[in-house]
């Protein structure tokens, strides 16, 4: 336990020294992104309205309190594609199990390609066309009469995001506690940056089938250091909910019902469900409809405010998911279609070798 309190406390210590440097620092909003939209199928197929969430290795994400409430299906590949293809993803999660206190890691990777840089394709002559004449509209930014784009000179560049999560959970009394520590390297072009954030969560059953839980993400105000000098921070972000499960006595049914609440201290955003001065709450809710532990059936409503599906197949030693969130009506952004498997770690080394 000492090794946990004097590794936590340097990590505290460096997060506070950096997010204190008076250099070219900003409080943002997005930067983030790939630990924003990252999820399994079965989850954001419900609405990723999984504060209360638990039995998988990609539910530390979204609570770690349930790091050590990992099933036995601990290994989990979801593949996601965004925005009509445009943006892909990949997101491993996995327990090891070689430590006296449970440890998940959950590894990220988003990558957009093809990005157009048209910052040089204005030809900005002049009304005459002509480069130096010193022209009336020349180089002042703005497409006149006379000037001309030329296309030849787009160049692209692409984005990248990897991520790191790494998780932990203790239980006292009733309550179970979880923290984790994150990292993202971001490139974008020739830029490159990297952070660090800590986000904690509490899990309870205050009931014999519902849980209650709030996970506190950038509790140490998270921060992105890019090479340039520039620091980013992040606010943290509260997240509360409830869930509840009803089990029918004679058919082998089971629904699970889940409601979250999202606080961004940020401030509010104009798709925020609920607005009071400068904050704003999101709703996220969430329905699973689970047939004989094997055949589940998913709806849910995320915090874009659209409708998200899924279906669920589970056997055994493995398990196979599917998810379709839709995009905001009108936006044109296209669909997002996941799909993940989860397996029996011991399961898959145990195959492995009889190969």
């Amino acid at each position: 336990m000492n090794f946990y309190h004097s590794t936590l406390n340097k990590i505290l210590f460096i997060i506070i020294l950096l997010s204190t440097a008076s250099s070219q620092t900003y409080w943002v909003k997005y930067g983030w992104e790939v630990f924003k939209s990252a999820g399994d199928a079965r989850i954001l197929s419900l609405g990723g309205s999984a504060v209360t969430d638990f039995g998988t290795s990609v539910s530390p994400l979204f609570n770690p309190a349930s790091s050590n409430r990992v099933g036995l299906h601990n290994f989990n590949y979801t593949h996601q594609s965004r925005l009509a293809g445009m943006i892909n993803s990949d997101l491993i999660g996995f327990q090891i199990n070689s430590y006296t206190r449970p440890i998940n890691l959950i590894l990220m990777h988003e990558g957009i390609d093809q990005i157009p840089d048209t910052r040089n394709i204005l030809l900005d002559f002049g009304f005459d066309g002509v480069p130096g004449t010193g022209d009336i509209g020349e180089n002042n930014g703005l497409l006149d009469d006379g000037e001309r784009l030329d296309e030849n000179k787009i160049k692209y560049f692409s984005q990248r995001q990897i991520g790191f999560h790494l998780s932990t959970a203790w239980e006292k009394k009733e309550l179970t506690y979880g923290l984790a520590l994150k990292g993202l390297n971001h490139t974008l072009g020739e830029y490159s940056a990297f952070g660090v954030g800590l986000d904690f969560g509490i899990l309870a059953r205050p009931w014999g089938n519902g849980q209650i839980g709030i996970t506190i993400q950038d509790i140490s105000t998270s921060w992105l250091v890019w090479d340039n000098g520039t620091v980013e921070r992040f606010k943290p972000t509260i997240i509360s909910g409830i869930a509840h499960t009803y089990a029918f006595k004679d058919l082998p049914i089971a629904i699970n019902a889940m409601g979250n609440f999202i606080w961004e201290l940020s401030g509010k955003n104009f798709d925020d469900d609920l607005k009071f001065e400068n904050h704003g709450v999101k709703l996220l809710l969430g329905l699973n409809i689970i047939y004989n532990q094997m055949v589940a059936v998913r709806i849910g409503r995320n915090k874009t405010g659209t409708n998200t599906a899924g279906i669920g197949l589970s056997w055994e030693n493995i398990s196979l998911d599917y998810a379709f969130l839709n995009e905001p009506v009108n936006s044109g952004l296209g669909a997002t279609h996941l799909i993940s498997l989860s397996a029996n770690s011991e399961w898959i080394f145990s195959y492995l070798k009889n190969i």
